[in-house]
């Protein structure tokens, strides 16, 4: 058989427009010339005729190409018919110009693909949510967020790496999609917390005096940015506590002082978790201090709180705020506690009340 022939059959072969015949003879001729083999399996495989195609890479198939093309010019055989020789060069076109077509494809997709994961993943989301709102959101993989007021969160375009790195300033609730293989971390000033697949809550607020991480369902492990050899493992029902103290990260803390506490949850129900309480637009308080409480209010109802009077901070206060405007929410908190109030546009004015 001419090397004509050879690609005759092949272009033949790869259009599927061969007769039995034609493939019995370019399988005879393959089994006699195992060099030229490899040519065919690789133009088959990027033509997708192969049912497992072994990977092509690039240096191959230009390799392959060269050669095919080399043929074609020096294919200028001794044929005792020239009349025979001219249909061949018809066919040896044809198979030329789908092979150059196949390969240049393959490697414009390869090369795109790729573009496309480098670009997904140096692509980042930042979603901001103003005082008064909340925002839900669900990621590339499923996983779904939703971010209280006051919050900043950032995650990729797409996860194309061995983890699912997001970030979070202010207070996340979290539902997310299980995946053994690539562990979903949130990333906050003071602390990473680490899961496969779970329901949790990550409070990280800069001006705060805790980070809190509550889980709900599912297991987590937490890890200090200041101490990270240090990790702590979370079962449902159990809150990490972490001192905001806003040393540099490098600084360890004093020895003997308490950085970290964990705690179990009341025994309550679902809805009556004060931790995710806020994710229902409502806040739930028991024995908290005012100022901290008062945090809250900001969060949800867009105002600044300014207490003229000091010793209001630490006063200990308990209750649900829900549907409440402001100042019927500030109402419910005064029939317990001693203050009164003042509105001001969007700033609450809070001052010992006078026996």
């Amino acid at each position: 058989m001419s090397k004509s022939r050879f690609i005759e059959l092949m272009a033949k072969s790869m259009g599927k427009t061969a007769s039995a015949e034609e493939l019995a003879e370019l399988d005879v001729f393959l089994e006699q010339f195992p060099n030229y083999k490899k040519t065919y399996q690789v133009t088959n495989a990027l033509k997708g005729n192969d049912p497992e195609p072994a990977e092509v890479k690039p240096e191959d198939i230009n390799g392959n190409l060269e050669e095919i093309w080399n043929r074609i010019k020096s294919s200028n055989e001794n044929t005792v018919n020239e009349v025979k020789v001219r249909p061949m060069f018809r066919w040896q076109w044809v198979a030329a110009a789908v092979l150059i077509f196949i390969a240049a494809g393959a490697l414009f997709y390869k090369k795109t693909a790729q573009q496309d994961s480098l670009t997904a993943e140096n692509i980042l989301h930042e979603i901001h949510v103003p005082y008064g709102k909340t925002q839900k959101l669900k990621l590339p993989d499923g996983t779904q967020v939703t971010l209280n007021a006051g919050s900043t969160f950032s995650y990729p375009e797409a996860f194309e790496k061995n983890t699912r790195d997001v970030s979070l300033t202010g207070e996340g609730f979290f539902e997310v999609t299980k995946n053994a293989k690539k562990p979903f971390l949130v990333h906050t000033a003071r602390l990473v917390v680490k899961v496969l697949g779970t329901v949790f809550n990550v409070k990280a607020f800069n001006n705060d005096k805790t980070v809190e991480t509550t889980l709900l369902k599912g297991k987590v492990q937490v890890e200090l940015k200041n101490n990270p050899e240090k990790k702590i493992i979370l079962l449902p029902n159990e809150k990490l506590i972490v001192i905001n103290n806003r040393e540099p990260k490098s600084i360890k803390p004093k020895e003997g002082k308490i950085e970290y506490q964990v705690t179990e949850l009341p025994d309550v129900k679902p809805d009556e978790v004060k931790e995710t309480a806020w994710v229902d637009n409502r806040i739930l308080f028991t024995n908290e201090m005012f100022e901290d409480v008062a945090a809250q209010i900001e969060r949800k109802y867009n105002v600044q709180v300014v207490f003229e009077d000091q010793a209001l901070r630490s006063e200990q206060i308990s209750g649900l705020l829900d549907k409440e405007t402001l100042k019927e929410a500030l109402g419910i908190i005064e029939l317990t506690t001693p203050f009164k109030f003042r509105v001001d546009g969007q700033t609450v004015y809070l001052s010992k009340k006078e026996k």
